[in-house]
């Protein structure tokens, strides 16, 4: 405090006395802490700016929940087959019900936005945040973020991720898990070839020798559902809900990523690229349903595919379920044995499906065959599913021929 100058030479005196402190009183040191001891911690810091809502806390909690059920599903398949069939089940449904009314993709429409809606949010958050320097206003712009991440975290760990670590369907089909042999293969090849070629009198073929879906789209995701339901009847390690496979509105450019389909577990939607031939989208879409309704492992959702496919009333889901299966097996004979393999295509292999069906797809494929896009598309795919305990990674899809082999074999 300054004195005025008026002020007598006394008082001023008098008052300074009273304000020094004496010699005595004056510490040696003092410690200079930089203002630390009154500087509340980094907890108190962000309970302070408001970050923690009860809406937050909500998500943290759920999350760190979903979390311990993933880790305990990962090394216990006992607790992460209870947790698929029924809590997770739950998830996946409500998902696939509050999203299915929408008409086109939601996870395909979000995923176009991210870029435009990020810059924005970046940019309107520095503005911001330039203006106002607080931390109540740095956490205002981002907690939404954060209640995003936690949210599509939350859906993973509690609604999709524990499918991985389930029983394996060799086990829910009764079916031997032995080592598969070329003989193995060629005679798995003549079944299905067998049980292919009475239908094929009953399949419009194009002058190009690629079969014709005989309807739209929306009539094959109605067969699709009824195959489910049919099937889902008998099989209690697949619950059915009536769903629909969205389209993807951008196929064609999908193609270059080598993605026929995909399920996207934060919106609960199977996705379909409908650029493929007609022969895969039946299928295609009874894969990706496969996993809506908690199949996980690629080798399986394809079996399942196929299993549902050849289930329907329908002749053309039960050619796509045998041309596609049978599409995988040539490419495993092929590579296990060229002698069974050349024997299979002289003396049982449909010629219709072979020069025609197969012939027309590879011609279509050829546009799309190397890009850039499948390469990354393909090396992501590869570490996430090596992450999820698939130990081939994307060549995990090519192995529902071991589960096609111990079925027929079971079969016979």
């Amino acid at each position: 405090m300054t004195d005025p100058e008026e002020n007598s030479s006394v008082i001023a005196e008098a008052e300074a006395a009273e304000e020094t402190p004496s010699e005595q009183d004056v510490p040696e040191s003092v410690p200079d802490d930089g203002g630390k001891q009154n500087k509340p911690g980094l907890i108190k810091r962000i309970k302070a700016s408001g970050f923690f809502g009860p809406g937050t806390k909500a998500l943290f909690i759920l999350t760190a929940a979903g979390l311990i059920v993933y880790i305990v599903s990962r090394f216990w398949p006992g607790f992460a087959e209870f947790w698929t069939r029924y809590p997770a089940q739950g998830i996946r449904f409500l998902l696939a019900k509050a999203t299915g009314w929408i008409p086109f993709s939601l996870a395909e429409a979000v995923l176009l936005c991210i870029p435009v809606a990020a810059v924005g949010y970046i940019a309107g958050s520095a503005v911001s945040t330039k203006r106002d320097g607080s931390t109540k206003n740095y956490v205002r712009w981002l907690r939404p973020v954060i209640c995003v991440i936690l949210a599509v975290a939350f859906v993973f760990f509690a609604g999709f991720g524990p499918a991985y670590g389930r029983y394996k369907l060799a086990d829910n089909l009764g079916l031997k898990d032995d080592p598969v042999s070329a003989q193995d293969l060629y005679d798995t090849a003549v079944a299905v070839s067998n049980e292919l070629k009475p239908l094929l009198d009953r399949i419009c073929f194009d002058s190009d020798g690629a079969s014709v879906m005989p309807y739209g789209y929306g009539e094959m995701v109605k067969k699709v559902n009824e195959a489910y339901e049919k099937y889902a009847a008998g099989a209690d390690y697949v619950s059915h809900f009536s769903s629909r496979p969205k389209p993807i509105a951008l196929s064609e450019p999908m193609t270059y990523t080598h993605i026929a389909g995909v399920y996207t577990f934060m919106t609960g939607e199977a996705n379909v690229n409908t650029n493929y031939p007609d022969f895969l989208n039946p299928y295609t879409a009874a894969h990706e349903m496969s996993h809506q309704r908690g199949i996980a492992r690629e080798d399986e959702a394809n079996f399942v595919a196929f299993l549902v496919c050849r289930e329907s009333e329908d002749v053309y889901l039960r050619y796509c379920a045998y041309a596609n299966l049978l599409n995988y097996l040539m490419s495993s004979l092929s590579s296990a044995s060229k002698e069974l393999y050349g024997d299979f295509l002289r003396k049982h292999m449909p010629a219709q499906v072979f020069y025609g069906e197969f012939a027309a797809y590879s011609r279509f494929f050829d546009k799309y065959r190397e890009s850039t896009a499948s390469r990354v598309t393909g090396a992501v795919n590869d570490v996430y599913l090596k992450s999820q305990k698939q130990k081939a990674g994307s060549k995990s899809y090519g192995l529902v021929v071991d589960l096609a082999v111990a079925y027929y074999k079971n079969a016979g």
